[in-house]
């Protein structure tokens, strides 16, 4: 048996250890705990039984990491019993971290690549991060130098889970532990039951993360740290569920909203029909239009999914506006989407490109492969580019939904906010924070199709190797394009292209996608 089957073998077993661990939770262990002491007497074992299919009971062994930093998780974690220690790696040597910078070749123009065609300067869609925001910062609960302890009757792991942020720091058994792990249609279950569990959530979020999101959104970057703290007292946290409208067009304007999870549409009304403008998502920002201007709403804006916001008042949008930086930043804002709404007021049919790609999920994408169908000659230099670049094994297929005449393959589209990274057992999918590209590492990848399970475009596929489990099985990982991140030229999809039929583009520049597009 060779090493890394040995490895893989290794991480199998660890998984189905773990697996085994994660028992379904009892009623009558739930229907007691502090947890559920929101819920009404009455109401309380019918809540309980419906969202209990989703609450597993977990025990960890002192010095077992429940969380790993830098991964994703779609569960929040309820000490019964024990206490976590939460650990930040960037402090071990007593350093504090630096921000992430962007890496890899699809970052830089594709003129700038050694070997492009010089026509490729404008193929290659680059994710825009100017106003995305990414919570990979120190928690406020961690002090340099000092440990930081959760215990029993506290809760972890909620922020990553609710708002799809990478896990900000390890958190590792510090005695035997048993806890509650709470998926997350459960965790929405119990906010919208309880009250008292909201509260307790939304304070949570509050005391332990809430400045640090305000000062990483480009608006507040240079904003006083005590001015951050006064609007995190002040602020109001918000939910909304998909399909539900937060402000309505016409109506009178008296907050400004931040966006820390979730995406909306932000649309306007023309005759009979409300056409789509734009979408936002989280470390985006919307109602300076109407406060600036002290008219209604110019926008509709409506959840396309689950949707949490950070709600502020006028006065203090007034507060804000004073910074003079902020207010320039501010009415350009409010001048570029008034500008966007003229423009599709004035040509109606504009505004399908971002309703298309609205439906079809790919603002999710920040870097979406298409194929132009009116020049492509399907000659599959694009499918052997990407194969030669991959030890002979092509990371994408050239079939999938088609828009007008273009092709959108079964290809990763590096999503802002990748849910295939979800609970990877071993941590072999991951993104590195300020980075472009999901990757798959093969040699830790075990096989068990959670990432291709969850991936909602099917844009994961499971692939054989010539290597056996020790059951006989032969050994399948899981296989992705990665935007040919040790490729110096980069996407070798677009670049071999003879035709440029091939493009990459970023969701987030709509500018960009609608000319492409028409």
């Amino acid at each position: 048996m060779s090493s890394q089957t040995e490895q893989r073998a290794k991480l199998q077993r660890s998984y189905e250890k773990h697996l085994e661990q994660m028992v379904p939770a009892e009623t009558e262990l739930l229907i007691d705990l502090p947890l559920f002491a929101g819920i009404p007497e009455k109401a309380r074992p019918k809540v309980i039984e419906k969202v209990r299919k989703y609450i597993f009971v977990g025990r960890y062994a002192r010095g077992e990491d429940v969380l790993r930093e830098g991964e994703y998780s779609d569960s929040a974690f309820y000490i019964i019993s024990g206490s976590v220690e939460v650990i930040l790696a960037a402090f071990q040597d007593g350093t504090t971290p630096s921000p992430a910078r962007v890496r890899g070749g699809a970052h830089s123009s594709s003129g700038e690549r050694k070997g492009a065609r010089p026509e490729a300067a404008t193929m290659v869609g680059q994710a825009s991060a100017s106003n995305t925001l990414i919570l990979s910062v120190v928690p406020a609960t961690i002090v340099p130098g000092k440990r930081t302890i959760i215990e029993a009757e506290d809760i972890f792991g909620e922020i990553s889970a609710i708002s799809r942020y990478p896990i900000s720091a390890t958190v590792r058994a510090e005695s035997a532990l048993c806890v509650l792990q709470i998926r997350l249609p459960g965790l929405r279950m119990l906010l919208a039951t309880s009250k008292e569990f909201k509260s307790f959530f939304n304070e949570r979020y509050r005391e332990r993360s809430l400045a640090q999101h305000l000062q990483q959104v480009e608006l507040f970057a240079n904003l006083p740290l005590s001015f951050i703290l006064e609007l995190k007292a002040r602020a109001e946290l918000v939910s909304f569920e998909p399909g539900e409208v937060v402000v309505q067009e016409r109506t009178p304007a008296d907050s400004f909203y931040l966006v820390r999870g979730g995406y909306l549409k932000l649309s306007t009304h023309v005759g009979s029909s409300e056409l789509a403008v734009t979408y936002l998502r989280k470390g985006d920002h919307f109602g300076a239009a109407a406060l600036l201007l002290e008219e209604q709403w110019p926008f509709t804006l409506q959840a396309l999914d689950h949707v949490q916001l950070i709600k502020l008042s006028r006065d203090d949008f007034a507060r804000i506006r004073s910074h003079s930086d902020v207010e320039a930043s501010l009415w350009s804002e409010t001048t570029e989407r008034l500008k966007l709404r003229g423009a599709i007021r004035r040509d109606p049919v504009s505004s399908e490109y971002i309703q298309m790609a609205m439906e079809t999920g790919l603002i999710h994408g920040d870097s979406v492969l298409l194929i132009d169908l009116s020049t492509c000659t399907r000659c599959d230099e694009c499918v052997r580019g990407c194969a030669d670049a991959h030890q002979g094994e092509p990371r994408f297929v050239r079939e999938g939904q088609k828009y007008r005449n273009w092709l959108i393959p079964v290809a990763c589209y590096q999503c802002t906010d990748p849910v295939c990274m979800m609970d990877c057992p071993t941590g072999a999918i991951s993104r590195s924070v300020g980075t472009l590209e999901v990757t798959i590492n093969e040699a830790t990848c075990i096989g068990c199709t959670n990432c291709a399970n969850r991936c909602p475009w099917d844009n994961i596929i499971m692939t054989e190797r010539d290597e056996k489990r020790p059951d006989g099985k032969p050994v399948e990982v899981a296989t992705k394009c990665d935007l040919c991140l040790d490729r110096p030229e980069g996407p070798a999809c677009v670049q071999m292209c003879p035709q440029g039929s091939a493009v990459r583009i970023a969701f987030k520049d709509m500018d960009r996608v609608t000319k492409t597009l028409a």
